[in-house]
């Protein structure tokens, strides 16, 4: 409006001083108007809402900005697992293997076959000579069935106490056994942080060389106390059956001093039934195969680990799990149920939840590295870092190998459920 003034003033001075020049007097005011504006066709609708659409992207670009502001990621993370071990019962040499590394196998199914028929043979005999042996005795007499019927009773009693000692002794050799475990599979799972951060040259050879030897010495300790609670289980399994045929020798021999008559007795001597002994050995849950340890054809000793599973499909969640380590302001945000990204080494990318959220510690013993340990009035003490269980989901794809290192970022910021891209 102001420049049409303007323009308007201009045009009017210059009329009027050409006509002072020319000598031309003006008795009336000389009027000039504008061009009125033509009208055009409206803009379109999308261009007079760039205002709005700028703004939304806007507030878009903010939210997903506030959203990745609560992304929390690992310092230290690796994969775990409760493997389990196909072992058999006897010691025969291996048949056939029915399975290889990376199949996945339903429970039940069968994983391998032991050539059983040595050990089938050896039940048999044994049963034969246990039927001989009770066929040797003759016919008793009232004199004799009164003994032996107090000698049995006395027996059950002294048996009822000696098999409880042995009840007791294999709680405590399970409980022992337990604590093993844990303890090596501490020390393991300490060895293998070791290993994934580069060994020897991240922690130094000395304390290298001390983890290792606890792992091993842990090992050990483990194995022992495997052995000696089966050796508690099979002495109270012995002690249970022999608790059983007294206590029928006591009934057969009370149901003769009733009837008291003693009829020539016919031979105990006894077809021994045929034993079958099932040679295979089968998937206890639903899971995958991770290693084959043993050769089709060689010999394979009572309790050698022969296979071992990964447990998969239902049994991913109870079994499988990442332990990662976040410290920071933003550790405190983590509570359970949050998403979580799980990223491997080999690139692969999975999806998990929080499981767990514990108290916060130390990192074990050998994870710690530089970023681990923080200068407090001068002295070096080590950062408390928060635990977390994480669940794993790997979808269509293989499970990886447990211990393998992984890093973990948590989603702890959401908008209706939704945690970003």
């Amino acid at each position: 409006m102001l420049q049409n003034l303007v323009r308007y003033l201009h045009i009017f001075f210059r009329v009027k001083c050409h006509a002072s020049s020319q000598g031309i007097v003006m008795s009336e005011a000389l009027y000039i108007e504008m061009p009125a504006r033509k009208k055009g066709s409206p803009r379109p609708l999308w261009l007079r809402l760039i205002p709005l659409w700028a703004l939304l992207l806007l507030l878009a670009v903010g939210v997903l900005w506030w959203l990745a502001q609560g992304r929390v990621p690992s310092e230290r993370a690796m994969l775990d697992a409760m493997v389990h071990v196909i072992a058999p019962e006897f010691s025969a040499p291996v048949e056939a293997f029915y399975v290889k590394e990376g199949d996945r196998v339903r429970r039940g199914q069968p994983l391998l076959r032991m050539n059983a028929r040595a050990y089938q043979g050896r039940l048999g005999e044994a049963g034969r000579e246990a039927a001989a042996l009770r066929g040797m005795a003759g016919p008793p007499t009232m004199e004799e069935t009164a003994a032996r019927l107090k000698a049995a009773q006395d027996a059950e009693q002294d048996m009822v106490r000696r098999l409880a000692l042995a009840r007791n002794e294999e709680d405590a050799k399970l409980q022992l056994r337990q604590e093993r475990v844990s303890t090596h599979v501490r020390l393991q799972l300490r060895l293998r942080g070791i290993d994934s951060q580069g060994g020897e040259r991240s922690v130094g050879k000395s304390r290298y060389a001390e983890a290792s030897q606890a792992e091993a010495q842990a090992r050990r300790h483990m194995e022992q106390a495997k052995v000696e609670f089966e050796e508690a289980s099979r002495m109270r399994a012995a002690m249970e059956q022999e608790l059983g045929r007294i206590r029928q020798e006591m009934l057969r021999y009370k149901q003769m001093a009733s009837q008291q008559r003693y009829a020539p007795v016919p031979s105990r001597a006894q077809a021994t039934p045929s034993v079958v002994v099932d040679a295979n050995l089968y998937a206890p849950v639903d899971s995958r195969v991770l290693r084959v340890l043993g050769v089709a054809g060689q010999p394979a000793q009572r309790g050698e680990a022969l296979v071992l599973l990964l447990p998969e499909g239902a049994s991913v969640t109870e079994n499988y799990w990442v332990q990662a380590y976040f410290i920071g302001e933003g550790a405190d945000f983590i509570q359970a149920g949050q998403p979580c990204r799980i990223e491997l080494e080999d690139g692969q990318s999975l999806r998990g939840a929080v499981l767990d959220v514990l108290a916060p510690q130390a990192l074990p013993t050998g994870q710690q590295g530089a970023q681990g340990v923080k200068s407090v009035d001068g002295a070096a003490k080590p950062a408390m870092y928060v635990p977390v269980r994480i669940s794993v989901d790997p979808g269509a794809n293989p499970l990886p190998v447990p211990g393998t290192s992984a890093r973990c970022v948590v989603l702890t910021r959401s908008i209706l459920g939704f945690y970003g891209f």
